[in-house]
């Protein structure tokens, strides 16, 4: 597997996009390395291992060790016995995108472990109104929405579902004083046509065809798709994925 593909075992994969300045691919790289906290079964301390750089690629991962109890019996009585699992996440930075996916708990461990490797604000991507209405209208079809409304309105919170053209044809939102806190829809990328779900908090959700190999540029052409002003232009689909 090249580094910039990801092999999508199942029918989905979940993102979470992330916000930091990387001027220098390369030189982030180096910094991770030498900076920051590798990971250590022995010593049970989170951090990075399996770091790669490639072609303004980084591509690893960040793994934490967690305790956990299973309740048993033992000679008939009820007892507890600690347990310890390893969780990890995988993350790829390039200097359009930061996109992580995995285990919840290291995501969070990540962000602050990056900050403080590069002196850099790290934090989830936010996308905001704009975004999201943007996208709306760059979907073949929308298929649910969730739009909030201010708190004196009876309706503060309403989940549209089936196949829209535009969510503003319905009357239950205001429409000059509202937002939107997630969207899904069908969306023409360059490996095909996916169903895509975005969350105001740097979220992403791509429904695929099970087995699909999904590239870095892809991924950096949805990105562009939700938060550039103009819609990206087509990207060649490499050779592998067919």
């Amino acid at each position: 597997m090249l580094i910039n593909e990801i092999e999508i075992a199942g029918s989905s994969i979940s993102l979470k996009c992330w916000s930091m300045k990387v001027e220098n691919v390369e030189a982030t790289f180096d910094t991770i390395m030498n900076k920051a906290d590798m990971f250590s079964i022995d010593t049970e301390l989170p951090g990075f291992h399996d770091c790669d750089c490639e072609n303004s690629i980084i591509r690893g991962f960040y793994s934490v060790i967690i305790p956990f109890e299973i309740e048993h019996l033992v000679d008939g009585i009820t007892t507890k016995t600690l347990f310890k699992r390893i969780e990890s996440c995988e993350f790829i930075i390039t200097g359009k995108l930061i996109v992580t996916f995995g285990k919840a708990g290291p995501m969070k461990l990540l962000g602050a472990a990056l900050s403080a490797a590069t002196g850099e604000h790290v934090d989830l991507l936010e996308f905001e109104f704009q975004h999201l209405n943007q996208l709306q209208e760059r979907m073949t079809n929308i298929k649910a929405i969730v739009v909030t409304n201010p708190k004196e309105k009876e309706i503060r919170r309403a989940r549209l579902a089936g196949h829209m053209e535009s969510y503003t044809e319905y009357n239950i939102i205001d429409p000059r004083n509202h937002g939107i806190e997630n969207i899904a829809g069908l969306i023409d990328t360059p490996l095909g046509p996916m169903t895509i779900t975005v969350g105001k908090k740097g979220s992403i959700r791509l429904n695929v065809k099970k087995g699909l190999i999904m590239t870095v540029e892809c991924l950096e052409w949805i990105l562009d798709l939700i938060v550039s002003e103009t819609a990206p232009g087509p990207v060649k689909a490499p050779q592998s994925v067919f």
